[in-house]
């Protein structure tokens, strides 16, 4: 397993290492460093691999902007085969000291086939908001020993979504509701290049290959778009990426238990 040493978590995302909170914040506000909770996640197992930060236009807001970093468990795995690939639980920690953001800490999923990240929906599998007034440790330890629990759960959803097959109308259906979450009025030539796959690993009908095709497609772009003749760009914006994912997530919870309706 791959992780970031302090240098390297230095240069990807400074603001972790921020020692006092932004000057804009008021007497009240209570400073929590996020290597404090890092530390504590440590212990517990988790370990940083990736880790990015909003760009502040003020070397204040630099010092203390918006961060997510991402967390593997040495311990923990999720189950591989020719579709699923190689894939792995994630806990993301998200923070700022800027006084516009709480400490979330989140499941994820990565797909090392894409390169690319999913963002587990909060009503599947719990967010917990750390307090920076009153920090209690132990919240940082349950909530490490409830995203270690939800591991089977998380492979129980992808084996699920594995078992469900989408006619083509349905593949498209879910394009089009995908797309939508990130697009006013999505046209046709927009759904199908998000329902596009881009290797031959993720062409299927099942309803993990439709969703890991669409959510790659939505947050990495590259599409030309035909009314502006630019290409669609990648979506960076942490907040962003977090609400679209859970979104993505939702869509496919969805489409589950219709399936099992039916």
């Amino acid at each position: 397993m791959v992780t970031l040493d302090i240098e390297s978590l230095k240069s990807q995302a400074p603001a972790i290492f921020a020692e006092e909170p932004s000057n804009s914040v008021s007497d009240r506000y209570s400073f929590l460093p996020t290597t404090r909770v890092l530390e504590i996640l440590d212990d517990a197992g988790w370990k940083p691999w990736k880790a990015e930060q909003v760009r502040g236009r003020t070397l204040d807001r630099q010092r203390t902007a918006k961060h997510l970093i991402r967390l593997r468990h040495e311990d923990l795995a999720l189950d591989h085969d020719s579709e699923v690939g190689d894939v792995f639980p994630e806990m993301l920690l998200i923070n700022s000291h800027d006084g516009l953001s709480t400490y979330q800490l989140r499941a994820g999923i990565f797909r090392l086939i894409c390169s690319n990240g999913m963002v587990v929906s909060d009503e599947d599998f719990g967010e917990m908001r750390i307090r920076h007034q009153a920090f209690d440790p132990k919240e940082v330890y349950e909530a490490s020993e409830i995203f270690c629990e939800n591991t089977t759960k998380l492979n129980s959803t992808i084996n699920a979504w594995r078992d469900v097959n989408l006619t083509p109308v349905r593949q498209k259906m879910f394009a089009i509701e995908a797309s939508k979450l990130r697009f006013n009025n999505p046209d046709s030539f927009t759904t199908d290049n998000v329902l596009m796959a881009r290797r031959a690993e993720d062409q299927g009908n099942s309803l993990w290959l439709t969703f890991n095709r669409c959510q790659e497609n939505l947050m990495t772009g590259g599409w030309l778009n035909q009314d502006t003749r630019r290409r669609v760009r990648p979506v960076k914006s942490i907040q962003k990426n977090v609400k679209l994912n859970s979104d993505l997530w939702d869509l496919g919870k969805t489409y589950e238990l219709q399936a099992s309706e039916n």
